[in-house]
């Protein structure tokens, strides 16, 4: 029964195949002509090419474009004022950076003899050799 199973399937395969590459072979060619879509995107663009050309401002006006963009725009103290303090911030985070960078371990003391550290203890001084400190002592 599988051989039987497995030829059905590949006839269902080469069927789809088949139905595949026929419906991409079929291409009308009906849209022939000065009616196509390139042809009405050319002449659409060739009118607007010749509007603006015509009613283009000259070199020295101030077209309405420009107006409008200037009134709405953010002028420029503006932007120098952000830039400034971009700029501040980016130097201190510059100095910090030098700063952490640069940094050492403070340099440690080694004693070649710790036992003379004991020598300084108040725990180990006899009774009388420290002098008094206080108002005790006047």
């Amino acid at each position: 029964s599988f051989p039987l199973l497995r030829g059905q399937g590949h006839l269902r395969n080469s069927k789809i195949l088949t139905r595949r590459f026929s419906s991409h072979t079929a291409h009308s060619r009906e849209d022939t002509g000065f009616f196509t879509p390139f042809w009405r995107n050319t002449i659409l663009l060739s009118f607007a090419a010749v509007a603006f050309y015509k009613w283009a401002p000259r070199p020295g006006e101030e077209a309405f474009l420009t107006k409008w963009l200037a009134h709405h725009s953010t002028s420029p103290e503006f932007w120098t004022s952000v830039n400034e303090q971009q700029l501040t911030r980016s130097q201190h985070m510059t100095v910090n950076t030098v700063l952490q960078t640069s940094a050492q371990r403070p340099g440690m003391v080694r004693y070649r003899y710790p036992q003379m550290l004991e020598q300084g203890s108040p725990h180990l001084q006899p009774v009388g050799v420290a002098s008094p400190v206080g108002k005790e002592s006047e």
